[in-house]
């Protein structure tokens, strides 16, 4: 089918017949009576010689010039056809960079088979090109992009997240991009079903799924707990493929290998295996080998610290100080003097029940309700650089009595009257907070830094633990360290990175556990796997057509110029002329 774009281009034609119409009226030749035609004769047996060229050279240059401006008049036409071959002239491609995109498909990750696909589709389509990459986060690589190379580019320099990936907002994205042209949405992911698709769709959508037939065995959980004088774990492990296979379950500590089951696991089986008498280890690493096609999955590390240590109470609180730490999450308890054991908890107490304590422990000490208090005539001086009070406005807070509690070798953050009214420090190696404030004597607990404040201390009093949490990949957090930089090394001392201590941690995108180190200081942390990236299933590539916003059928075909190639056709003819010209011959 074809059409024209600018008719009234047309009327160029009258140039065509005024070129025809100078030809009608070119020089005429009259009779001449001459002395002799010796050389009229000559010419006629030259031009004899070729008759056939001559002949039609006499009309040659008419012909090629009206060709030329025929052509030209073609070209300001603008005609086209609809080309039903490449009926979109905008592809919204969606490449899913989650953890499972690492399965093995011959001999190769699945990513990388979906960037080669990729690749051939781009490199086959002459329109626009939306590459979004998909994980937890939705990423825009290129946008209505039509350079291939600038395409390519980023395709080749997209990694995988290893995250969970949010595929239901991505085709929102892609079909939010695809309104106003005609697009086709092409996603490239592991196990996409058309049940995943429960929305009305106003896009055609192909769903490429490459992975068949995956043979994969997955630890979906590892944990160790100390019982008593020993150390027991256990590890469930499943078996997602359709064949049964065998491989062995090995138990590492720091540095060696301390255990191993051999293993045999029919099809979709699920397993228990159970780990007694362990040795103390501060880490223990769990890997399976079933040789499957999916590595991510085979290994899970235990850290033997807290966390999130609670909070003990000892002695009669301020029930502000308790709701106060319960609103950040904190676990607070209340417990005797004679049940304080060795652990990581933090204690707050007031200053004579701590110096009673033959348990040493992190703490946070306010005055005791019976304690002497002091009037403050002036307002609070803070230092509001240091992090125990970021973000946290002092100076309107109003305090009508203070404490006066004295322990040494601590520094003041915020002091009244020359008595310092909160401290910070360490006692016999142990992180101590000191609240010289009667909460009740004061509209602290009432303003909006009160919790912030809290939450600055605990993070404070907590860093001397050595684990600091379980991290997702690529997932930002607060972490409690402070401090002028931290190394980020993996447990098998490779370097990662360097983090400044301030604003928010990322952590790296491979799972595992690392170690955070400032000087002699060394914390862990883990990432793990969303559970969701440990479950491996097969999937067919389908195709579905859109179920809103149907359009008719002619207008599923895009039109293609033939501009240019009625231009290519006039620009030859014109040197095709100039070459007839040049010859010298007359018409």
């Amino acid at each position: 089918m074809m059409g024209i774009g600018n008719p009234i281009f047309f009327l160029f034609s009258f140039f065509i017949a005024a070129v025809i119409l100078m030809y009608f009226f070119r020089k005429q030749y009259r009779d001449q009576v001459v002395p002799s035609n010796l050389l009229w004769e000559e010419v006629m047996k030259e031009w004899q010689a070729s008759p056939w060229f001559h002949r039609l050279q006499k009309n040659l240059l008419l012909l090629l010039q009206v060709l030329i401006l025929l052509f030209l008049m073609i070209a300001l036409v603008k005609p086209y056809t609809f080309n039903e071959m490449a009926k979109k002239d905008h592809l919204v491609i969606l490449l899913d960079t989650s953890a499972s995109m690492n399965a093995v498909v011959n001999n190769r990750s699945h990513f990388e088979e979906a960037k080669e696909d990729i690749q051939s589709l781009v490199e086959g389509t002459d329109g626009k090109v939306t590459l979004l990459g998909v994980g937890k986060s939705v990423t825009t690589i290129v946008s209505e992009e039509t350079n291939d190379r600038v395409v390519l580019n980023g395709l080749k320099n997209l990694p995988l997240s290893n995250d969970n990936e949010d595929m239901e907002k991505a085709i929102h994205l892609g079909e939010a991009l695809a309104i106003g042209s005609e697009s086709i949405i092409h996603i490239f992911s592991d196990s996409m079903g058309k049940d995943d698709f429960t929305e009305e769709l106003t896009s055609p959508i192909q769903v490429h799924n490459l992975l068949t037939n995956p043979v994969n065995v997955s630890l979906t959980s590892f944990g160790v707990e100390r019982l008593g004088s020993s150390y027991q774990g256990v590890a469930v492990i499943e078996n997602q493929s359709e064949v049964s296979l065998k491989g062995h379950l090995a138990i590492y500590d720091e540095k060696n290998e301390i255990s191993s089951v051999g293993l045999t696991l029919d099809p979709g089986e699920e397993t228990v295996v159970p780990l007694s008498d362990l040795s103390y280890s501060p880490i223990y690493k769990a890997v399976i080998d079933f040789n499957d096609d999916y590595m991510e999955d085979n290994s899970l590390s235990s850290i033997q610290a807290a966390s999130k240590p609670a909070i003990h109470v000892i002695g009669e609180i301020n029930p502000f100080l308790l709701k106060g730490f319960q609103s950040i999450g904190v676990d607070v308890k209340t417990i005797e003097e004679d049940q304080m054991e060795p652990g990581d908890e933090i204690i707050l107490t007031s200053k004579e029940k701590w110096q009673h304590l033959s348990v040493g422990s992190p703490a946070m000490i306010v005055p005791a309700r019976s304690k002497e208090s002091t009037p403050l005539t002036h307002g609070i001086k803070a230092t509001n650089e240091d992090p125990l009070l970021k973000h946290v406005d002092l100076e309107k807070v109003y305090v009508d009595k203070v404490s006066s509690i004295q322990i040494k070798n601590l520094q003041s953050v915020a002091t009244g009257d020359s008595i310092p009214l909160i401290q910070k420090g360490e006692v016999n190696g142990q992180k101590l907070v000191l609240l010289n404030l009667h909460l009740n004597e004061s509209d602290f607990p009432l303003h909006p830094g009160f919790p912030i404040f809290l939450y600055n201390s605990y993070q404070f009093l907590s860093e001397n633990h050595g684990f600091l949490g379980y991290y997702q990949p690529g997932e930002e957090r607060t972490l409690p360290l402070s401090g002028d930089k931290w190394d980020i090394y993996s447990t098998e001392g490779e370097y990662v990175k360097e983090w400044n201590g301030e604003g928010v941690f990322k952590a790296p995108e491979a799972p595992g556990v690392y170690q955070a180190i400032r000087d002699d200081d060394m914390k862990y942390f883990s990432v793990v796997l969303d559970d969701r990236e440990k479950q491996l299933s097969e999937g067919t590539s389908f195709s579905l057509e859109p179920t809103k916003g149907m359009k008719n059928e002619e207008s599923k075909s895009i039109p293609q110029a033939l501009t240019e190639w009625f231009l290519i056709l006039a620009i030859l003819l014109l040197f095709i002329e100039w070459e007839v010209y040049r010859r010298g011959n007359r018409i």
